[in-house]
Formats: C-alpha cells, sequence, structure tokens
C-alpha cells in the first residue's frame, strides 16, 4: 500500500513541465497517481518534467480549451499547478470547466496577487505595510522601489535613488506588468525582509515557517538579489507576537480553507514588520522537505490531495519532528556570460545535509545582467539542527560549485559569508 492509497490509479494533470514541477510529479506518483505535465514544447529538454511523468502533453498550459477536451478524453481526475500567478489563473479557470475542485478562487488570486488590492486588505485587517506614492511625481525621498503590481519572483524589480533611475524602473515595470500597473515603494534599506508561511487545510490554519532573507550588496540598491534563505527567523517569537493573529484573521476573512500562503514583510531590529506582498500557491523556495521533518504535512500533499479528491482528509503529519531543525537555502546567480562549464554540483548535492538541489541553467546558456534581477544558476537546500553544520555547508558549496563562461572567467555573482550563518541565530543585543 501506498502512504495515500485511496490516491492509486487516479490521474493527475500538472499545467507545466520546469525543473520546478519535477517535485509535485514525483510525490504524486509515490502514492500510485499517473501524473501528466504538460506545456507547449515539443523539444522535452526544455521540459524535463515530461520525462520524469508518466505522460506529457505538448499543449500549452495557458490553452484551457485543449486541455478541457483532453482531460475528458483522458479521464483526468485533478489538475495542479504551481509556482506563478499567471498558472493559477488558469487553474481556476480549468477547474471550473471540468467541474474541479481548486484550492484558490478569483477574489483570492486578486487580493494576493495584486499588490494594491493586498496592501489594501492588509489595512482592512490591521497589518502595517510599506510607505507607497501614487506616481512617479508625487515621490518626495529616495531610493524607492518599483514593481509590477501583478508579478511576483523578483520580475519587473528595481530601485532607484533618483528621478533618472524613478523613470528608468517605473518604464521597466510598467513593460513587466499584465495590467500596465506599477507600484512605487519607499524602499527599506535596514529591514530585514521576512516571509511568514501557513498551511490550511479545511480551514484550519497553521503557521509552518518564518525565515529571513540575505541580499547581496555587491552593486548597492541596483540589484535585488536574494543570496540565501535562513529558517527560522531569528525573531520569530518576538515578531509574530504583533502580527500572527491580524495574519489568521486576514486568511479566513478571504475565504481561504486549503493551500499554502506567504507574507511577505520587513522587520526592524524591534520586530515591527512592514508587509508588501504575499503569494497563494505553491512556493519557489521547495522548501516542503524542511517543513515536514519540522513536523508538518508534506505542503505538496494539501495541493494533491485537494484536487484529487476535494479534501485533505486522512493527510499524513509527520510523526517524529525535528522541532529544533534549521535550514539554510542558498541561491546563486550568474554574472553576463555565455555558460561553458558546471562543475561541483553533484558534490554539493550528495551532503547528508542537502535536502534541495536544483539546476536553473545548462551549458551553452546565455546570461544578462542588464536587469535588476540576474539569471538563476543553481538553488540547495541544507538542513541541520547546528549553526556551525549549516556555516560548514555554506562554505563547501562556495568552494565547490564553479561556473565558467567561453572566457573560462568564474560567473558566479556573489557567495554568502559562512560566518554570517553561524551567527544568524545568536541571541541579539537589546535596542
Amino acid at each position: 500500500m501506498t502512504m495515500y492509497d485511496f490516491l492509486k490509479g487516479k490521474k493527475l494533470l500538472v499545467l507545466g513541465a520546469t525543473e520546478s514541477e519535477i517535485d509535485i510529479i514525483k510525490r504524486a506518483q509515490s502514492f500510485g497517481v499517473y501524473a501528466i505535465a504538460t506545456d507547449y514544447n515539443e523539444d522535452w529538454s526544455k521540459s524535463p518534467a515530461k520525462k520524469q511523468a508518466n505522460e506529457g502533453w505538448n499543449i500549452n498550459w495557458a490553452d484551457v480549451d485543449s486541455l478541457y477536451a483532453k482531460c475528458r478524453e483522458n479521464n483526468v481526475d485533478g489538475v495542479v499547478t504551481g509556482y506563478t500567478e499567471m498558472r493559477v489563473q488558469v487553474l481556476i479557470k480549468l477547474c471550473e470547466r471540468l467541474g474541479f475542485p481548486c484550492y484558490c478562487n478569483q477574489e483570492q488570486l486578486d487580493i494576493t496577487r495584486n499588490k494594491d488590492l493586498f496592501k489594501k486588505t492588509c489595512r482592512k485587517y490591521g497589518l502595517p505595510v510599506i510607505k507607497e506614492y501614487n506616481s512617479p511625481d508625487d515621490v518626495d525621498e529616495f531610493p524607492v522601489i518599483v514593481k509590477p503590481v501583478d508579478k511576483h519572483g523578483s520580475i519587473g524589480i528595481s530601485v532607484a535613488n533618483n528621478r533618472e533611475e524613478l523613470k528608468k524602473a517605473y518604464d521597466y515595470a510598467l513593460e513587466s506588468s499584465l495590467t500596465q500597473k506599477a507600484i512605487i515603494e519607499k524602499y527599506i534599506r535596514n529591514g530585514n525582509k521576512v516571509n511568514y508561511t501557513y498551511a490550511i487545510r479545511d480551514g484550519e490554519i497553521k503557521l509552518t515557517s518564518t525565515c529571513d532573507t540575505l541580499t547581496s550588496k555587491l552593486n548597492g540598491d541596483l540589484t535585488v538579489i536574494q543570496n540565501a534563505w535562513l529558517y527560522p527567523q531569528r525573531q520569530e517569537s518576538e515578531a509574530l507576537k504583533k502580527v500572527d493573529a491580524n495574519l489568521r484573521a486576514m486568511i479566513s476573512g478571504i475565504g481561504i480553507r486549503y493551500g499554502t500562503i506567504f507574507f511577505s514583510s520587513f522587520v526592524d531590529d524591534n520586530a515591527n514588520s512592514l508587509f508588501f506582498e504575499c503569494g497563494f500557491r505553491l512556493s519557489g523556495s521547495n522548501k516542503h522537505a524542511y517543513l515536514y521533518r519540522l513536523g508538518n504535512v508534506n505542503y505538496l500533499d494539501i495541493y494533491i490531495l485537494h484536487a484529487l479528491t476535494g479534501s485533505t482528509n486522512g493527510i499524513i503529519v509527520n510523526p517524529n519532528p525535528e522541532p529544533n531543525l534549521k535550514c539554510l537555502t542558498l541561491n546563486y546567480y550568474a554574472k553576463a556570460g555565455i555558460v561553458s562549464s558546471i562543475n561541483g554540483f553533484e558534490k554539493i548535492q550528495a551532503l547528508p545535509e542537502c535536502t534541495l538541489a536544483k539546476t536553473f541553467i545548462k551549458i551553452g546558456d546565455e546570461c544578462h545582467d542588464d536587469k535588476a534581477i540576474l539569471s538563476k544558476l543553481c538553488r540547495f537546500s541544507f538542513c541541520s539542527e547546528s549553526p556551525a553544520a549549516l556555516a560548514d555547508v555554506a562554505d563547501f558549496a562556495n568552494r565547490t560549485l564553479d561556473v565558467r563562461d567561453t572566457n573560462g572567467k568564474d560567473m558566479i555573482y556573489d557567495r554568502i559569508n559562512p560566518l554570517t550563518v553561524k551567527n544568524w541565530w545568536a541571541p541579539q543585543k537589546a535596542k
């Protein structure tokens, strides 16, 4: 018997076939589910999840009409997606056509995707938000950060330190926006970016993780590079006392009953949060292995079970939690150039502390540095109760991962300081 034997033989369609979707497919297959991946690529080397899936469709995941017909023809039982709001939009439409359960509705997606609506909803539930400006003409101090109102994953984001940079940043954000709208906010230099993540099962809300973010300062404010995420957030207890009840009220208030949602904020030295966006979807951080070990469900199970049954009844919670477990996720970004070699990935992946290893590039890919967000190279996650052990694996990864361009030059943009990791959770001096 599988862990969820009642799912055996059911057919699950996954919208998208990138490297990220492989985790969903493998998890579903471990329950005996027949997994199908779809996107428009006929060249499956560009869609690695199709190779992992039981079946691959060369249909654009945004083509609702074609997918509807194909699902009916093949007796598909449920549909899931992850990692982008655009796919969630398609998921809502496709599930409605098919009469399938969908964890999210259009109103919830609008609130959690649109930064303007999100901040208005935060105010309604008493959550503090970052100062914003109605237009470039209203900006009265620099720096500011400019973003599309309806994109996530750092797409279309720039930091502006003067009027000339503001114009470029605003135009770039408008170009990146689906609705040609941008939001301008005060840029928080001294705050620490923090995510609060909650899992919801049949209306029951559980905080699953908090994390701090280490950002690169190599190019001042001109790049927005998240070098590392550290779990849990080092001010977790104090910060949650001020916002947890309000966040839970907001989740309930907008009617969320299933799924995972993360809230992004900046937290100052006194553990005060200022919120600026959220995501009601699977997170690209792929931290399900860590969260399960902490004592949660594997949050992929929420999406798979709900898609195939309309419920999360019988979901498995880890019976052997490791409540003191910490997690370090390293993100490596690229300098400009054409990738000619990638070495050391397998050695890092083989470390006993490694719970995630992903590549986002291949030999021959061209990386650019003309935008605020650079090209991703690799991502690794490591788990341990010991900050010193996490610092050691960070040092090993920094020394071992080697990506070169066609001129033989190092393409890794920045590497974190392992000592920062070692000391991150040490008691902080009182302010």
